[in-house]
């Protein structure tokens, strides 16, 4: 299977293993054809579902979150996308630092994809409309989700792992789609409640009279947020991955 695909990250160092994770996981999007179709749908529905609605003089600018939302979901169930080739990466992770490590360049290789994406959508989105005064606060909106599902994703990654059938049209082996809904919409409505404190300030600061010209301190408060919240979740997925590396293995094997 992908046993031959998946390239050793080897011990060189943090800096090292960094690019060398990351580097294997941009070349999964690029030559996985079930990773490529995922991303693919993710990126398509991101776009599609703001640009649209403007269109149809329906939308919200708050729509262009959607981009974070469906791009954010790829971060969840990293480990199945390895399948049996897992065991390389396992042999690698010796300590909850390693495990940090492994996870941390996985959600760089995303973000290196997530981020000018996500803002574009949300500038297009703000242009169709018209709301270039709403720009700020819906950036920081999109930088607060993205982080909260990078968070969850990493932590559902080591929790609930499912395997990815090599061959059909499945995304799930028989036996694991409990597994992968507790996993993707358990994390998808964790993650919404995670970055909830920054919608609350955002509806207090236009509900507050004379409060609504600070709308722009979204901006850096969610990014803020966003990325503190993403290595707070990789911090605590790390010790948990380095602990379960055989059911890992185990769960993500079955394809």
């Amino acid at each position: 299977g992908r046993t031959a695909r998946a390239e050793r990250p080897g011990r060189p160092g943090r800096t090292g293993r960094t690019a060398t994770v990351m580097d294997r996981s941009l070349r999964y999007v690029w030559r996985d054809p079930k990773t490529k179709a995922a991303w693919v749908t993710s990126l398509a529905i991101g776009l599609i579902v703001p640009v649209f609605n403007a269109l149809q003089g329906t939308g919200s600018v708050y729509f262009a979150c959607f981009a974070s939302g469906m791009l954010g979901i790829q971060m969840y169930n990293q480990f199945g996308q390895d399948t049996s080739a897992f065991w390389i990466v396992a042999t690698t992770i010796a300590s909850p630092r390693d495990a940090y490590d492994e996870l941390r360049a996985r959600a760089l290789a995303l973000l290196l994809v997530t981020l000018p994406y996500a803002t574009l959508v949300t500038v297009v989105t703000t242009a169709m409309l018209h709301a270039w005064a709403d720009l700020p606060e819906v950036l920081g909106l999109s930088f607060a989700l993205l982080g909260a599902m990078l968070a969850t994703g990493a932590w559902t990654s080591a929790r609930f792992p499912y395997s990815i059938p090599q061959e059909g049209y499945k995304n799930v082996v028989p036996g694991q789609a409990g597994l992968a809904w507790i996993s993707i919409f358990g994390g998808m409505v964790a993650a919404a409640l995670i970055c909830s404190p920054v919608l609350a300030l955002t509806i207090t600061l236009h509900a507050a009279q004379g409060a609504s010209v600070f709308t722009w301190t979204v901006l850096p408060i969610g990014t803020a947020y966003g990325a503190g919240t993403a290595f707070l979740g990789l911090r605590l997925a790390a010790p948990r991955t380095a602990a379960r590396l055989p059911e890992i293995l185990a769960a993500v094997s079955k394809g």
